[in-house]
Protein backbone atom coordinates (compact mmCIF):
# COMPACT_ATOMS: atom_id res chain seq x y z
CA UNK A 1 0.00 0.00 0.00
CA UNK A 2 2.82 2.42 0.91
CA UNK A 3 4.64 1.61 -2.31
CA UNK A 4 1.48 2.26 -4.34
CA UNK A 5 1.02 5.61 -2.63
CA UNK A 6 4.68 6.49 -3.23
CA UNK A 7 4.35 5.63 -6.93
CA UNK A 8 1.14 7.64 -7.26
CA UNK A 9 2.64 10.65 -5.48
CA UNK A 10 5.75 10.47 -7.64
CA UNK A 11 3.74 10.33 -10.86
CA UNK A 12 1.57 13.26 -9.78
CA UNK A 13 4.70 15.23 -8.92
CA UNK A 14 6.29 14.37 -12.25
CA UNK A 15 3.34 15.16 -14.51
CA UNK A 16 1.73 17.78 -12.27
CA UNK A 17 2.53 21.49 -12.18
CA UNK A 18 5.37 21.75 -14.73
CA UNK A 19 6.48 25.09 -16.06
CA UNK A 20 6.25 25.78 -19.77
CA UNK A 21 8.77 23.91 -21.91
CA UNK A 22 10.73 27.06 -22.71
CA UNK A 23 11.13 27.74 -18.98
CA UNK A 24 12.46 24.20 -18.53
CA UNK A 25 15.01 24.78 -21.29
CA UNK A 26 16.06 28.07 -19.66
CA UNK A 27 16.62 26.17 -16.39
CA UNK A 28 18.91 23.73 -18.19
CA UNK A 29 20.82 26.60 -19.81
CA UNK A 30 21.43 28.02 -16.33
CA UNK A 31 22.69 24.62 -15.12
CA UNK A 32 25.14 24.44 -18.02
CA UNK A 33 26.40 27.98 -17.44
CA UNK A 34 28.50 28.32 -20.59
CA UNK A 35 26.71 27.27 -23.76
CA UNK A 36 26.58 28.27 -27.46
CA UNK A 37 22.96 29.49 -27.34
CA UNK A 38 21.72 33.07 -27.14
CA UNK A 39 19.88 34.63 -24.21
CA UNK A 40 16.60 35.08 -26.10
CA UNK A 41 14.02 32.35 -26.57
CA UNK A 42 16.14 29.33 -27.56
CA UNK A 43 14.91 26.99 -30.31
CA UNK A 44 14.73 23.37 -29.26
CA UNK A 45 13.51 19.98 -30.39
CA UNK A 46 11.35 17.79 -28.16
CA UNK A 47 11.41 14.06 -27.44
CA UNK A 48 8.08 12.79 -26.12
CA UNK A 49 7.40 11.19 -22.74
CA UNK A 50 7.89 7.46 -22.22
CA UNK A 51 6.51 5.22 -19.49
CA UNK A 52 7.83 1.74 -18.74
CA UNK A 53 6.14 -0.45 -16.12
CA UNK A 54 7.25 -4.01 -15.33
CA UNK A 55 9.14 -4.26 -18.61
CA UNK A 56 6.31 -2.97 -20.78
CA UNK A 57 6.54 0.41 -22.48
CA UNK A 58 8.79 2.54 -24.62
CA UNK A 59 12.38 3.65 -24.32
CA UNK A 60 13.92 6.95 -25.36
CA UNK A 61 16.28 6.91 -28.34
CA UNK A 62 17.68 9.92 -30.19
CA UNK A 63 19.67 8.88 -33.25
CA UNK A 64 19.78 12.34 -34.86
CA UNK A 65 23.17 13.85 -35.67
CA UNK A 66 23.26 17.60 -36.23
CA UNK A 67 26.08 19.71 -37.63
CA UNK A 68 25.51 22.48 -35.08
CA UNK A 69 24.69 22.47 -31.35
CA UNK A 70 21.04 21.65 -30.71
CA UNK A 71 18.93 21.74 -27.56
CA UNK A 72 16.78 18.65 -27.12
CA UNK A 73 14.10 18.71 -24.42
CA UNK A 74 13.26 15.24 -23.12
CA UNK A 75 9.73 15.14 -21.71
CA UNK A 76 9.23 13.25 -18.42
CA UNK A 77 10.21 9.58 -18.44
CA UNK A 78 8.78 7.17 -15.87
CA UNK A 79 10.23 3.76 -15.09
CA UNK A 80 8.52 1.48 -12.54
CA UNK A 81 9.91 -1.97 -11.68
CA UNK A 82 11.83 -2.16 -14.98
CA UNK A 83 15.15 -1.48 -16.61
CA UNK A 84 14.98 1.40 -19.05
CA UNK A 85 17.72 2.48 -21.44
CA UNK A 86 17.95 5.97 -22.93
CA UNK A 87 20.22 6.34 -25.94
CA UNK A 88 21.19 9.94 -26.68
CA UNK A 89 23.54 9.80 -29.69
CA UNK A 90 23.74 13.35 -31.05
CA UNK A 91 27.36 14.52 -30.58
CA UNK A 92 26.11 18.13 -30.78
CA UNK A 93 23.17 17.45 -28.48
CA UNK A 94 22.45 19.54 -25.40
CA UNK A 95 19.94 17.25 -23.69
CA UNK A 96 17.59 18.86 -21.17
CA UNK A 97 15.60 16.39 -19.08
CA UNK A 98 12.27 17.78 -17.97
CA UNK A 99 11.86 14.94 -15.52
CA UNK A 100 12.77 11.33 -14.88
CA UNK A 101 11.30 9.00 -12.26
CA UNK A 102 12.60 5.56 -11.29
CA UNK A 103 10.61 3.55 -8.76
CA UNK A 104 12.12 0.15 -7.97
CA UNK A 105 13.81 0.24 -11.36
CA UNK A 106 16.99 1.20 -13.16
CA UNK A 107 17.54 3.77 -15.87
CA UNK A 108 20.72 3.65 -17.89
CA UNK A 109 21.43 6.79 -19.91
CA UNK A 110 23.93 6.22 -22.72
CA UNK A 111 24.97 9.63 -24.04
CA UNK A 112 27.46 10.58 -26.73
CA UNK A 113 30.83 11.54 -25.29
CA UNK A 114 30.66 15.14 -26.56
CA UNK A 115 26.97 15.72 -25.78
CA UNK A 116 25.71 17.58 -22.71
CA UNK A 117 23.06 16.59 -20.17
CA UNK A 118 21.22 18.58 -17.52
CA UNK A 119 18.01 18.26 -15.55
CA UNK A 120 15.69 21.25 -15.51
CA UNK A 121 14.53 20.39 -11.98
CA UNK A 122 16.10 19.42 -8.70
CA UNK A 123 16.82 15.73 -8.15
CA UNK A 124 15.71 13.48 -5.30
CA UNK A 125 17.04 10.04 -4.39
CA UNK A 126 15.40 7.84 -1.73
CA UNK A 127 17.05 4.52 -0.85
CA UNK A 128 18.74 4.36 -4.25
CA UNK A 129 21.54 5.85 -6.32
CA UNK A 130 21.76 8.41 -9.11
CA UNK A 131 25.30 9.17 -10.28
CA UNK A 132 24.32 12.31 -12.21
CA UNK A 133 21.32 13.76 -10.35
CA UNK A 134 18.97 13.30 -13.30
CA UNK A 135 15.59 13.08 -11.58
CA UNK A 136 13.61 11.27 -8.89
CA UNK A 137 14.87 7.83 -7.85
CA UNK A 138 13.03 5.74 -5.25
CA UNK A 139 14.42 2.29 -4.42
CA UNK A 140 16.19 2.35 -7.76
CA UNK A 141 19.28 3.30 -9.64
CA UNK A 142 20.17 5.76 -12.40
CA UNK A 143 23.45 5.56 -14.31
CA UNK A 144 24.89 7.86 -16.99
CA UNK A 145 27.42 6.32 -19.40
CA UNK A 146 29.44 8.33 -21.92
CA UNK A 147 29.62 6.46 -25.24
CA UNK A 148 31.76 6.94 -28.35
CA UNK A 149 34.73 8.43 -26.50
CA UNK A 150 38.07 8.04 -28.24
CA UNK A 151 40.51 6.04 -26.16
CA UNK A 152 44.11 7.17 -26.00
Amino acid sequence: MKITLAIAATLLFTFGAWAEDSDEVKNCLQHWGTHPFGKTEPHFRTISSKVRVMGVGGEITDAAHTDKPEIILIKPAVNVMSKSIMTLSNPNGWYCMKGKVDVMGKTEININCTAHLASSNDSVTVAGSDNNETGVTVFGKSVVNKIGCATK
